[in-house]
């Protein structure tokens, strides 16, 4: 037997065996889909069976209480001892509204005589219900000859449009006249009866007469109100149990199961469809197929693997070479670069993955090449500069390090790639050299380390970084005596362009921001972003005198000044954005890298409070001063609990002399500094957000003087007008708390009127139109306070439902004196005649400005001139003096 024949002959057994166990599985999977299948269906069978006769008992159970129901009638109401005269209707429907409420099924019982006409009934209209009973219903009722109980078809019942059944069986007078006992039932009260909660797929259930009409079916056939369903269900009796009959509904091949009950030869029948039964069966008939379909795979992956099994026995003379030829193998997937040495120092093997590793090696490595040789070429691709005898060092160095064995290191070379070289002896006195391409994991260790210590934005050491730094450079100072410093930086305005532009252009600005500020500042100098707009910059050992050390900060920080005040160029368009700077001093005693910090945020807000734009080195004055603005922020807050503000009035009068109105001004009353004028703490209560309160409670006061004024004919007719605080007027329920307080005090909203900034309506028009709008249509009145000082006060003026415009003191003091503002009030009193607004202007000190804004058309003031804010108690004796002084004599 030759050696070709051997391995053909095993080709087909392997084969002829795989094919056997494939007939197999198939006929395994066969049998149990066919068995599943033939199980899917019995049990549907049983199904169906079970179901028919539940229903048949719970239908013939509800049946018969129906049928009880109408028999007792006889007895319930006499009839058998009455004549029909004698029945009292009242009496009788009353007796029948007991009886009928036993059962729920029932939606109502009347006797009807031959006529159709009812006599009593359970129903509310009594003896005059319309009964409409479907045609010839009463007669085959009234033909029976013994009492039966008959059911109707269905038909839709006019009082509630609904399908309903009529149960009737006749009752004898004591005449032998007959009546008829009826009863009304809802198709869906039997359906529910009929069905009994069972969830089987597919189901279809009727109740139909041996004649195949259909009284009742779930699911509800809504065609036709009483259809005749073919084939009679009696001539199914034929067929025996069988998948083939048509189903009572669809009609499409199905499992009917039917069965009478005791009533008027009725049949209830289910029927399950074909389809249904199979459905789950369908899925095990799949999950079989993949399965057989995996079995086969298997089959055949199994011959493949026993024939390639053969062939390589078939090869059992070349079993050297296929393990050198596996090593060979090895030794290339290997994802480290590998070289063996001889005892002798030489090259005895290595693989590709070195190669890639060492690319000047490519070409150049050759067996028993002497290691040397590998390392002359090494420092040569690297190194070409150096000279021989370096070269030669540089190699014997390496040599002798390698006699020690020492750990694994990392040699980084010209081309940025890190390798790990490892270095193991072997028993024969060679020695195993492995190289690991560490780059990747090198560049992720400094991205793991950028991430934990950089601003991902700007590529600018964090807070974490900068903290450790300054800890440093705090040591430092100490013991070299040198002083250095702190720059905190913070962009003005910078939520603006975030809030208008977008968070991309915000971001793109913070990295302009980034790089410019880098190139203010030496190498051994630190920029960091703490977040959002806030940079800080340190500057280290700048002089051993601390005078000197304060200029060289200023003038670094006069640098960064002009180079962040030169506009950028941000998506395309320019933008103009300038920084407050605070500056500190850090060295000399070990100081808190925190303290420091927090001293070069305090005096970057002094900056802020002083106008921005410009740089303030900390003093310890500010501390003070933020100090007492802690306290005074607390202080206001024991105010608002211990109800110490209060409000005083100043009043608004009319060119004719009348006061029209006052506007309320809080006061601070407090315990030990007296009466504290808004000025003092109104800024505080704003940024500490305190203003929200209190503008509520300032609002409800003035709501509640609205009120008592109501009942007092002098005062009623006043308006009061109440400002209204940015960041109160932003509240999402600023409107609901307004109307609110309106409708808890009884104020009449129109002698309500809310004053506003110019600067609060140019922040979000949209907004601002909306919330007047709907407090226009409650009746308060809007006015803009401090008109003029805005910068896009004709734009929105149009779109803004307002009532008057307060022109700013500002102009009103230079009225006379400087002639732009005579001009700007000049423009307003035009501009508010031609949008019909009323006009009041502030701050009238003096006669002459009264005149000047009376000739141009001003009929409102308010002023020193004609009155100071004062107390409501004031404000009511001064209405009394003048109506003295007017009134006739």
């Amino acid at each position: 037997m030759t050696e070709s024949a051997a391995p053909s002959r095993i080709r087909a057994y392997v084969w002829a065996g795989a094919a056997v166990f494939v007939a197999a599985v198939v006929a395994v999977a066969g049998t149990l889909a066919w068995n599943a299948r033939q199980a899917a269906l019995a049990d549907s069978e049983a199904q169906a069976t079970r179901f028919v006769a539940g229903a048949e008992a719970a239908l013939n159970r509800s049946l018969l209480a129906v049928d009880v129901l109408l028999a007792s009638m006889d007895e319930l109401l006499g009839l058998s001892n009455a004549m029909p005269k004698w029945l009292d209707p009242d009496t009788a429907s009353q007796r029948l509204r007991g009886s009928a409420r036993q059962n729920l099924m029932v939606r109502y019982v009347a006797v009807l005589d031959g006529t159709g006409k009812a006599l009593a009934s359970s129903d509310p209209a009594g003896a005059s219900l319309s009964v409409q009973l479907p045609a010839g219903f009463l007669e085959s009722v009234l033909e029976q000859p013994v009492s039966t109980l008959m059911v109707s078809a269905p038909v839709v019942s006019f009082a509630s449009s609904e399908k309903v059944l009529y149960f009737a069986r006749h009752l004898r007078m004591a005449d032998s006249s007959r009546v008829v006992a009826v009863a009304e039932l809802p198709v869906s009260a039997l359906s529910s009866v009929l069905v009994q909660g069972v969830d089987i797929s597919g189901l279809q259930v009727t109740l139909e007469r041996a004649t195949g009409q259909l009284l009742l079916s779930v699911p509800n056939r809504e065609d036709v109100t009483a259809p005749t369903l073919a084939p009679p269900i009696g001539n199914l009796a034929d067929q025996g149990l069988a998948w083939q009959a048509p189903a009572r509904l669809t009609g499409e091949p199905s499992l009917v199961v039917f069965r009478p009950i005791l009533y008027q030869d009725l049949r209830i029948a289910a029927s399950i469809p074909l389809d249904a039964a199979l459905a789950g069966w369908r899925e095990q008939r799949d999950a079989i197929a993949l399965t057989t379909a995996l079995f086969i795979a298997m089959i055949f992956a199994a011959g493949v693997l026993a024939l390639r099994y053969v062939d390589r026995m078939s090869q059992a003379r070349l079993a050297i070479a296929q393990s050198k030829a596996t090593l060979d193998q090895a030794l290339e997937s290997m994802v480290s670069g590998f070289l063996l040495l001889d005892s002798q120092q030489r090259v005895v093997q290595w693989n590709r993955q070195l190669e890639t590793i060492l690319p000047w090696l490519q070409g150049v490595i050759t067996p028993l090449m002497p290691f040397r040789a590998v390392l002359e070429a090494t420092v040569e691709h690297h190194v070409p500069r150096l000279s021989d005898e370096e070269r030669k060092r540089w190699v014997s160095q390496r040599l002798e390090r390698q006699k020690h064995q020492p750990e694994p290191r990392e040699q980084s070379y010209a081309n940025g790639s890190t390798i790990q070289i490892t270095e193991r002896a072997t028993p024969d006195g060679g020695l195993v050299i492995s190289y690991h391409d560490v780059t990747a994991l090198r560049k992720a260790s400094t991205e793991i380390e950028s991430l934990a210590f950089y601003d991902p934005l700007t590529n600018l050491p964090n807070r974490r970084l900068l903290m450790d730094r300054m800890q440093q450079a705090i040591a430092a100072s100490v013991r070299s005596g040198q002083y250095g410093a702190l720059l905190f930086l913070d962009l003005d305005h910078f939520k603006t362009l975030n809030d208008t532009r977008g968070h991309e252009v915000g971001d793109m600005l913070l990295r302009q921001v980034a790089q410019r500020l880098k190139t203010c500042v030496r190498r051994e100098d630190t920029v960091a972003r703490l977040g959002g707009d806030e940079f800080v910059v340190m500057l280290s050992d700048l002089s051993v005198h601390r005078d000197e050390a304060a200029a060289q900060a200023r003038r670094v920080g006069e640098k960064i000044l002009r180079k962040l005040n030169v506009p950028y160029t941000l998506g395309g368009n320019a933008h103009h954005s300038t920084p407050s700077i605070g500056a500190t001093l850090m060295g000399g005693t070990l100081q808190s890298s925190v303290d420091l910090l927090k001293e070069a945020d305090i005096a970057m807000y002094q900056v802020k409070s002083q106008g921005r734009n410009a740089l303030c080195f900390f003093d310890p004055q500010m501390q003070i001063v933020i100090s007492m603005r802690a306290q005074l922020e607390a202080d206001l807050q024991m105010a608002l609990t211990a109800r110490q503000f209060v409000l005083h009035y100043q009043p608004q009068f009319h060119l004719d002399g009348r006061m029209v109105g006052a506007e309320a001004l809080i006061r601070w009353q407090h315990p030990e500094r007296g009466l504290v004028a808004p000025g003092e703490f109104i800024g505080v209560a704003e940024e500490s957000e305190l203003i929200v309160p209190m503008g509520h409670w300032v609002l409800r006061t003035a709501c509640e003087q609205l009120a008592a004024w109501q009942g007092d004919e002098r005062y009623r007719h006043l308006q009061v007008s109440v400002n209204v605080s940015a960041r109160q007027f932003r509240q999402r329920d600023f409107v609901a708390r307004v109307v609110e307080v309106l409708r808890e005090t009884g104020a009449r909203p129109h002698l309500l009127k809310l004053e506003l900034t110019e600067s609060l309506v140019l922040d979000n028009v949209d907004d601002t139109i909306a919330k007047i709008g709907m407090l226009k249509t409650k009746g308060v009145r809007f006015s803009v306070d401090d008109f003029g000082t805005g910068y896009s006060s004709l734009a929105y003026l149009t779109r803004l439902p307002l009532d008057q415009l307060k022109i700013d003191q500002s102009f009103v003091r230079n009225l006379g004196v400087r002639h732009t503002d005579d001009v700007i009030v000049q423009t307003i009193l035009g501009m508010a005649r031609n949008l019909e607004l009323d006009v009041i202007a502030e701050g009238v000190e003096t006669e002459a400005q009264k005149d000047f804004l009376a000739r141009h058309g001003c009929v409102y003031f308010q002023g020193y001139l004609l009155g100071r804010p004062t107390p409501v108690v004031d404000l009511e004796a001064l209405i009394e003096s003048a109506a003295t002084v007017t009134a006739p004599g």
